[in-house]
């Protein structure tokens, strides 16, 4: 019988990032973990305290794939406009742990690293520290919160994306223009406005403050 490999914490958390890929975070129990892992489950305890660290593992590991695609020398605006959109891209791909990576602050070397490229890019900017704090949280909270967004979007089933994609072409523009003036005079220009419209115009916003600022 040929013997299991041992336990280990890397070993762990690739098998959670599989289970967080298919099933999302609430998926990654200690029992489930073990069953993956062909192993005790209260081996897993003898590397992690417990499974809110397992999640927090797999979603710096997330960020840290980000961080790590980033080209080098791009100026300090190219430089925050492909983290965004390379975040939202990356959040749309994985569904089921985005969500979760959206709303936690990890603490793990992923997460500084991601924070340290941001700072630089504002300091490089001309932003002073205590403007790069403040922006930095502008800049993270706004993008993590569209980009979560966009991941939960992605896990619903299709017939009910379709019904949301298709609100803007169908119930916007038979609203009555009596009661909705403002819509009726809107409405015929909502369905040229997609994904890439809104993150350009949310980019365009928080880059054009940040170059004002400084």
């Amino acid at each position: 019988m040929r013997a299991r490999p041992s336990l280990s914490p890397e070993l762990i958390i690739d098998a959670a990032s599989r289970l967080a890929a298919t099933s999302g975070a609430e998926a990654l129990t200690v029992r489930r973990l073990g069953k993956e892992l062909g192993a005790d489950p209260t081996a897993v305890y003898r590397h992690f305290r417990d499974r809110d660290e397992i999640v927090l593992e797999v979603a710096d590991r997330l960020i840290g794939q980000i961080i790590e695609e980033l080209p080098p020398g791009l100026p300090w605006r190219a430089r925050l406009e492909w983290l965004g959109r390379q975040l939202v891209r990356t959040f749309v791909d994985h569904p089921a742990i985005a969500p979760t990576v959206a709303v936690r602050t990890t603490r793990r070397p992923g997460e500084f690293r991601t924070v340290e490229v941001i700072l630089g890019a504002l300091r490089e900017a001309g932003l002073s520290g205590e403007q790069a704090a403040v922006h930095h949280r502008v800049f993270a909270d706004t993008l993590l919160s569209y980009a979560g967004m966009c991941g939960g979007f992605a896990a619903l089933e299709e017939s009910s994306r379709r019904g949301d994609e298709s609100a803007w072409t169908r119930e916007y523009q038979s609203l009555p223009a009596a009661d909705f003036p403002n819509i009726a005079a809107v409405a015929p220009h909502f369905a040229a406005v997609d994904d890439d419209t809104v993150l350009t115009g949310l980019l365009t916003a928080l880059l054009d403050s940040i170059e004002r600022r400084a």
